[in-house]
């Protein structure tokens, strides 16, 4: 069975992740030794054979009241001010319903006890992530990581809440970062990603992240608004559960890989590079 993992990250933190891999250079890759875990999720690398993702309705008024604060509380969290944070789980909790406040209560809990790291984290987050793909009516997007392709995301998904889950299926580790383009970019997402990153990031807006090594699966929830969208991962190529564990478990500029790790291009340059449309 594979475990839920989930992570909270602020948006600096993720760009600044995303800016460290983008100047890895090509290199020899090193060999994985991990084998790649039963699929669990209908993989389609055919983006036009990916069924269409519909949200459905909230279990009650109540509930989509809560779901609401609980998407203010993920901006929150991405954005560049602290202290939106407070203000926006204060809001949360009084909309809360009986059922769903005891949730919300042990990931903050969890959070203030261990910064959003750990087993006690992901299992109260992935308790309120549960909750929510249950009463939220949120679009469910399935999404699977692979050596080099996301699996499972269409061409249009509709505006609103979703929650993505991301099951790593490959033996690297790897990630999903999702960005909204600006209203006015024309170039294709290949063209945007060649730029130097002083061009590229004034055209993108975060709207979430999930991460997983192999056979995890992570989830983040996201509040999409029309426009065009695009799935990345920057993670480099070779970096596999053991060079990962090597590192301390982290990844970012400041990171120290092994200095035998022998790590290739950003994933995203070897195809884990998708856009599609919110509509």
């Amino acid at each position: 069975m594979h475990n839920t993992k989930t992570r909270t990250r602020t948006k600096i933190l993720l760009l600044a992740a995303a800016a460290g891999t983008l100047a890895v250079g090509a290199s020899s890759v090193a060999s994985a030794t991990t084998e790649p875990p039963p699929d669990t999720m209908e993989m389609a690398s055919d983006v036009s054979a990916v069924p269409p993702v519909t949200a459905g309705e909230p279990s009650s008024p109540e509930a989509a009241a809560f779901c609401e604060a609980e998407m203010a509380v993920e901006a929150a969290t991405s954005s560049e001010d602290p202290a939106a944070v407070g203000p926006a789980i204060e809001a949360a909790m009084a909309a809360a319903t009986d059922d769903v406040r005891p949730l919300l209560e042990a990931v903050v809990a969890a959070f203030e006890a261990t910064g959003g790291e750990g087993p006690e984290f992901d299992a109260a987050y992935g308790a309120l992530i549960a909750w929510m793909q249950e009463n939220c009516g949120f679009a469910q997007l399935n999404v699977t990581l692979s050596e080099f392709a996301f699996g499972g995301i269409p061409e249009e998904l509709p505006a609103g809440g979703a929650i993505v889950s991301a099951l790593n299926t490959g033996e690297q580790v790897h990630e999903i970062v999702v960005f909204r383009l600006n209203d006015d970019m024309t170039m294709t997402v290949e063209e945007l990603f060649a730029l130097p990153e002083e061009e590229l990031f004034p055209n993108l807006t975060f709207a979430g992240a999930g991460f997983a090594v192999p056979g995890e699966i992570d989830s983040a929830v996201l509040n999409l608004t029309p426009g065009r969208y695009v799935a990345i991962c920057f993670l480099p190529d070779g970096l596999t559960p053991e060079i990962f564990e090597q590192a301390g478990g982290q990844i970012g500029p400041d990171v120290s890989f092994p200095p035998d790790a022998e790590l290739g291009a950003p994933h995203f340059t070897h195809g884990m590079l998708q856009e599609f449309t919110v509509v």
